[in-house]
């Protein structure tokens, strides 16, 4: 009950008074169904790194006990304008894209870089080992420790001598095999000085989850188009944004989860569609279909994510942020959900904004996700008449 009440209250600075969004510069292409056209997100030319930057600030902190079972520590804080590649770490998205199968070999075949990179600037390189370098890389265990100068460096402070291979060495010194690379300055070693380096899969690396995007050399510039996983465009269902309805607008007991498309993201990563509560605020925007009042989107609603908050989040982190998150639909996926943030009905346009979230998956255990909190990243907005890009919900 000590965890559950401490997760519940270690959000409680997110305010869900969503800010006005500034407006989303995300590259686009034109989509067209019949008579009507969307801007739908260009994927081939959007990037962690080009995404629009965070409205709110937050943090997470975690307690040791689940430091302790989930294998490294999620916990951060972020701030207001920042960008997105730098508060989403690889474990938070890796069931969406896949990242985890990437090397920097392959990142760089996708996105080229003529920097001359250093081991400083592959962040998840300050918490290697010598032990743990030789579990993610087998190959360095024959190695001589000539061969491998940041090791070499490493092992040369604890007077561990040279000779033997780096395996030999390692079993008759464990405790020097442990020390963090953390300790040199990194900056003064290529990529290349690790044999094997940048050909090996980020996911086997220690506590490869815990590293942000922007800390792997080019990551942040790989398309969502181009990831392991590409992400789903969406389009696959479009609806119309018939009308848009502002704060005046109340929940009615009578209009029920089935007249609704926004709602909770549950296990398995769906959108469970959730009604807004009698008598609450409810701005929303009623959809339109293609195939009239026969359609499956005539006359559903998505209704705004600064009017009603649903529950979210599953396992041990779905307390998190008091256990709510804003409506909304997984468009794109499962590595964001879409919410509505704002309307507004003289001008009979509707805002969106994306809400990422922090996801572990602890060893032998079930996925857990905090609820979609972390945002919110203006989106592509529409008018009245317009198309709106609906997605699967999953």
């Amino acid at each position: 009950m000590k965890l559950k009440q401490y997760l519940l209250t270690a959000m409680s600075l997110i305010s869900f008074i969503l800010p006005a969004p500034s407006k989303a510069e995300t590259p686009t292409i034109t989509y067209s169904q019949g008579q009507y056209l969307v801007q739908a997100p260009d994927w081939s030319r959007i990037t962690w790194d080009n995404l629009p930057p965070v409205q709110q600030p937050g943090y997470l902190s975690i307690p040791q006990n689940l430091i302790s079972l989930f294998g490294y520590d999620p916990s951060r804080s972020w701030s207001a304008g920042q960008k997105v590649d730098s508060v989403v770490m690889l474990g938070d998205a890796d069931d969406a894209f896949k990242m985890s199968s990437l090397s920097l070999k392959s990142i760089s075949s996708i996105a080229p870089s003529n920097n001359k990179l250093t081991l400083k600037d592959f962040g998840l390189m300050q918490w290697q080992t010598p032990a743990s370098l030789v579990k993610s890389i087998p190959s360095l265990g024959n190695l001589s420790l000539q061969k491998i100068p940041p090791i070499a460096a490493l092992l040369s402070r604890n007077r561990v001598l040279s000779g033997r291979n780096i395996s030999q060495i390692l079993r008759s010194n464990p405790e020097a095999g442990n020390l963090p690379l953390g300790k040199l300055d990194l900056s003064k070693y290529s990529l290349n000085s690790i044999p094997g380096l940048t050909s090996t899969p980020l996911g086997k690396f220690k506590s490869w989850q815990q590293s942000y995007i922007n800390q792997v050399p080019g990551l942040n510039q790989v398309p969502f188009d181009k990831m392991p996983q590409p992400i789903n465009s969406g389009v696959g269902v479009v609806g119309i944004a018939s009308v848009v309805l502002g704060t005046s607008e109340r929940g009615d007991a009578r209009v029920g989860n089935n007249y609704f498309i926004s709602g909770s993201v549950v296990r398995g990563d769906k959108t469970v569609p959730t009604a807004c509560a009698a008598g609450k605020e409810c701005s929303y925007l009623e959809m339109g279909d293609f195939s009239g009042s026969e359609g499956a989107l005539y006359g559903k609603r998505w209704a705004s994510g600064s009017s009603q908050q649903v529950k979210g989040g599953y396992g041990f982190l779905a307390a998190v942020n008091s256990g709510k998150e804003p409506t909304g639909r997984l468009v794109y996926g499962s590595g964001f959900k879409v919410a509505l943030t704002g309307v507004n009905e003289s001008f009979g346009t509707a805002d969106f904004g994306l809400f990422f979230r922090i996801c572990v998956r602890p060893p032998f255990m079930q996925k857990t996700c905090t609820p979609y909190f972390i945002g919110p990243v203006p989106w592509l907005g529409v008018k009245e008449n317009g198309l709106v890009i609906v997605g699967s919900g999953q």
